[in-house]
């Protein structure tokens, strides 16, 4: 490449590549550019830049922020649609004639292994459609499913259509990390992260507010659920207006290189990410789960557990303000993981009301608090580019999903032989793999924010 010094930002657009080329105080050119080429160049330069920042202005701000809107509201109502659907068990279970609630956990074994297969499977999902019609297939996987679980005779087809809807949320919630690195400049990456992190919460808040209502309303079952598949389906519709495709092998720097499922296995990153999140997730799970129904607690063990989502949202938000004024990763992660264990020890073991309702919502903040760093930190490794991150994300929701699992599983047994407080104490010892994996993981954020060049 010749360099000439201007001493000013210049913008140059090579032919033969149609790339374009903007760098701070010198004009870079391959050796073979025609002189005239230059000329035009340099009379197109106030032009263009003009034209690509207006650009990247309207991408940040308009088609950006709908698209990021439609692929919220398309998770949340996935999660409101997944509530609704075991908040009507009892009505599913007698309309399929099913005599044991052990039946009834096919149900949930059906979203974890399409959890499972949607994570490990969508990055190459995301290759061969691109974003656009990937992210369409996640949506209409969520709305196909929902139909056919309303419109299913029989109890396998009902499996199926929930297995299908697990796919596609499982799908969806691999290409919010793509779609913000694309759309969305580093330093609004953290705010944009923290409401993707939150959209299943504030979903299982709707739920909470709305399904028994609708429930009342529409009495069946099955027009209970069909209510909610017909927002999905709306939302659904949306995303063919808005949804672009873009390059997803191409890193910020330029740099273009292909990273496969093979590629990321053999890195120690993409291993601890998912061992330091699934002790989180285990103990979230176990929260929504099994502690309501413990009775182990000085009051309703069901109330907590919304103290806790509710807590989740503010965690959430309060993500946003740090991300403005506090750059390091691995201390919101670590102090919050501590912070998590000790409240959860704090929730299990208080007689006193008060102590137990502080103790529950703070577990929800410090929750949800960390885990924008923690999703973070792939974001900003070197050379990352769409689908690389998509690999790497499809591959620690898969793995987490999967030790995840395995410990709820291993749970239920404890359970059932020792008794509810023995299972909440495994969950809660889980809870600590977030603190532990903080000494571990890479420190990708900086002591303080960047000046503006």
């Amino acid at each position: 490449m010749n360099l000439i010094h201007t001493g000013m930002n210049f913008l140059y657009f090579c032919s033969e590549k149609r790339r374009v080329i903007i760098i701070s105080g010198e004009i870079a050119w391959p050796k073979q550019t025609k002189l005239n080429e230059l000329l035009v160049c340099g009379r197109m330069q106030a032009r263009g830049a003009i034209v690509v920042q207006a650009q990247e202005k309207k991408v940040s701000s308009a088609r950006a922020i709908l698209i990021e809107m439609v692929m919220f509201f398309t998770y949340a109502f996935f999660a409101v649609n997944w509530v609704a659907g075991s908040t009507l068990t009892p009505q599913i279970m007698k309309y399929f004639n099913l005599q044991s609630f052990a039946s009834a956990t096919f149900i949930s074994n059906a979203i974890t292994i399409a959890k499972i297969i949607g994570n490990f499977m969508a990055a190459g999902i995301l290759v061969k459609l691109l974003p656009k019609k990937a992210i369409g297939l996640g949506s209409g996987l969520i709305v196909a499913g929902s139909v056919m679980a309303v419109l299913a005779p029989q109890y396998w087809m009902f499996i199926l259509g929930r297995f299908l809807m697990g796919f596609g949320g499982a799908l969806y919630v691999v290409y919010f990390n793509p779609v913000v690195i694309h759309f969305f400049a580093p330093e609004k990456r953290p705010t944009v992260n923290a409401f993707n992190n939150v959209a299943y919460n504030v979903g299982g808040i709707i739920a909470m507010l709305i399904v028994g209502p609708v429930i009342r309303w529409l009495q069946t079952w099955q027009y209970s659920m069909a209510f909610f598949a017909v927002i999905s389906a709306i939302l659904f519709l949306a995303w063919p207006a808005l949804g672009e495709d873009f390059e997803l092998n191409r890193s910020a720097a330029g740099d273009t290189e292909k990273y496969t499922l093979r590629d990321a296995l053999k890195e120690k990153i993409n291993w601890l990410l998912p061992l330091t999140y699934s002790g989180l997730l285990t103990f979230y799970i176990v929260l929504l789960n099994i502690f309501p129904i413990s009775g182990v607690t000085a009051i309703s063990s069901k109330t907590l557990s919304t103290l806790v989502a509710v807590g989740g949202v503010v965690g959430s938000l309060l993500a946003i303000v740090l991300s403005k004024v506090y750059f390091k990763r691995l201390p919101v992660i670590r102090w919050s993981g501590l912070a998590m264990t000790l409240f959860g020890a704090l929730m299990f073991h208080a007689k006193n009301d008060v102590l137990s309702v502080i103790a529950a919502f703070a577990i929800g903040v410090v929750m949800f608090l960390p885990v924008t760093s923690l999703v973070l930190i792939p974001q900003e490794l070197p050379n990352m580019s769409p689908a690389k991150l998509t690999t790497i994300m499809g591959l620690f929701w898969a793995l987490s999903y999967v030790i995840e699992s395995v410990a709820f599983y291993l749970i239920g047994i404890a359970i059932d032989k020792a008794g509810y407080s023995v299972g909440l104490t495994i969950a809660l010892v889980l809870s600590a793999t977030f603190f532990v994996g903080s000494f571990f993981l890479t420190e990708t954020g900086r002591a303080a924010k960047k000046k503006n060049q």
